[in-house]
């Protein structure tokens, strides 16, 4: 469709980007994309008053009789409950001062006060608020908004926001607010719709989310893109379960009517018996939970550059001074540099620079592969990016900038230097033609293996300039010791919901002869192991208290 090229003024919200286009419309909005980060949002955004008419006594769904209303309360204190055990999992069952902002009727608030928290909440709806304070039995709760209402800086030890983000006229102005009012380390939580759950695929621009007061629509990436930048970590999302009564759903249906999806709604019910209506269902439909911790914010963000070294003595010294004097512009560089107990004298290279400011140097007492040299640089590491540098000279160091720059905007969390995105790099060993010939087909076998495996179309998920922020690796271990790594980690960064963006980098490969170290015969087995055992075990390392049980 001609229009949906269609650029338009303005910019992104998250990443700033004016490369935005207009995608379809529903309720009369106009919803919009971003080109870089993909980030979708209404634009232009309606009016106060209109949004004020929309959030009136009649907004929050309930039923018409009694026992209905009853039956709405206990599904919505189920929810609430589920929701408070997440909290409590994540923050480790700590307990303090709690803030609800969109607090509704005040369901959660209640529940959270029964555990013994300390709570306040702010809502838009005035009758909401109301019937919150009745709920809680104190007044407790404030009509207005966050940016109305006067609340002390570093005061609260969680904020929870359910169903909120996505009505705000600017989300990262609004994320700011609540860091400024959490306490060091403070959490956060988020529930929101998410264009990756399976209701927003399959129902498209029909999506029973795209409403006329949801004025942003996030993804994993964005949502975590949007977090990062306004100072926050450690960011664990999941899909959001909810406690639902098929009479519920089709209220819901009834009045936020959708194209033939409202009419089967209606149709299926008529085939479900009284009760089972309102039997209360756990069900993921549209949202994500999202729970993240406080961190500083820095006016001038540090790189990692972690450097596995093994028997590099003729090129270490030319990429050490190289990477030394290479200057990152708005960016503070940390280089550690993982040695492994090397028998051609390049220990003695590395222990030259033991006193460099900057410089971090870790000494293995063997090889055991270059996985486990970069698991080593990455426990060591204290830089807001990661990026992963060889200690040959294959790679070009001028590609920093350019691979960096996604991030910086916040427009990709994960970028991979692909040796192929402009034309095949074809590998010419001049002294090992056939081996050269060889490995050019395992890059194309082994890379589509991986896509057909992960659903994806990268060109070159091998290559070794991986740049990340450090926290997508926020919650994963790591298993693999030699080139397995390059599949272990690609792979749980796809399953935790990174979608890498890929930049062409120069390339210039060497060969065996000249200090390749990959096993012809050793690695591809271990490749085919690595894509089995990371794409289908588990994501996350049980909990030791939960592996005891």
């Amino acid at each position: 469709m001609e229009k949906d090229k269609e650029l338009l003024k303005g910019s992104c919200h998250i990443c700033g980007s004016s490369r935005i286009h207009y995608r379809f419309i529903t309720n009369g909005s106009p919803i919009c994309q971003c080109e870089d980060c993909g980030f979708m949002f209404v634009n232009p955004q309606p009016s106060e008053e209109t949004l004020a008419g929309i959030y009136k006594a009649g907004y929050f769904l309930g039923a018409a009789s009694s026992e209905g209303e009853k039956t709405v309360s206990e599904m919505k204190g189920r929810t609430a409950g589920m929701y408070l055990s997440h909290l409590l999992d994540y923050s480790g069952g700590e307990r303090g001062r709690l803030i609800e902002i969109g607090c509704g009727n005040g369901d959660f608030l209640a529940l959270a006060k029964g555990k013994g928290f300390e709570v306040k909440g702010i809502e838009i709806s005035e009758h909401a608020a109301k019937t919150a304070n009745d709920r809680i039995g104190e007044d407790r709760v404030v009509c207005g908004t966050l940016e109305n209402t006067d609340l002390p800086a570093g005061y609260f030890d969680i904020c929870v926001l359910f169903d909120v983000i996505e009505h705000v006229y600017d989300p990262v102005g609004f994320l700011r607010k609540i860091h400024d009012l959490l306490k060091s380390d403070g959490v956060i939580f988020i529930v929101t719709p998410s264009l990756d759950s399976w209701s927003a695929r399959l129902m498209r621009s029909n999506w029973a989310e795209f409403k006329t007061e949801h004025l942003h629509y996030f993804n994993t990436q964005t949502i975590q893109n949007v977090l990062a930048k306004t100072g926050f970590n450690e960011i664990n999302i999941a899909p959001n379960y909810k406690y639902l009564t098929l009479e519920y759903i089709k209220g819901h249906f009834q009045k936020f009517r959708i194209p033939f999806f409202t009419d089967l709604v209606s149709f299926l019910m008529v085939l479900v018996p009284g009760h089972f209506r309102r039997k209360r269902i756990k069900l993921v439909a549209s949202g994500m939970n999202v729970l993240a911790r406080k961190a500083r914010l820095n006016s001038r963000e540090t790189v990692s550059i972690i450097v596995p070294v093994y028997n590099e003595k003729s090129t270490f010294p030319e990429l050490i001074g190289a990477l030394t004097a290479k200057e990152l512009h708005g960016l503070n560089k940390e280089i550690i540099i993982v040695e492994s107990n090397s028998t051609d004298g390049t220990r003695e290279e590395v222990l030259k620079y033991k006193d460099t400011p900057g410089i971090k140097l870790v000494f293995e007492e063997k090889p055991l592969g270059k996985g486990h040299a970069v698991r080593a640089g990455l426990a060591r590491a204290t830089g807001d990016f990661i990026m992963i540098q060889d200690g040959d000279l294959e790679y070009d160091l001028n590609d920093y900038d350019e691979l960096l720059e996604p991030l910086l905007k916040y427009r990709k969390a994960f970028v991979l230097g692909s040796r192929h995105s402009k034309g095949w790099k074809m590998r010419h060993f001049a002294d090992q033609p056939v081996i050269s010939l060889i490995m050019n087909f395992g890059q194309i076998f082994f890379a589509t293996l991986l896509n057909i495996f992960c659903g994806q179309k990268l060109k070159d998920p091998f290559t070794m300039y991986k740049v990340f922020r450090k926290d997508c690796i926020y919650g994963l271990t790591f298993k693999a010791n030699r080139f397995d790594f390059d599949w272990e980690i690609v792979i749980k960064l796809l399953r935790k919901g990174y979608r890498p963006l890929e930049i062409p980098v120069n390339y210039n490969s060497r060969s065996f002869n000249e200090g390749k170290k990959v096993s012809f015969f050793k690695d591809p087995l271990l490749w085919f192991w690595a894509l089995i055992r990371f794409r289908f075990g588990p994501l996350y390392e049980k909990k030791k208290n939960e592996a005891g049980k």
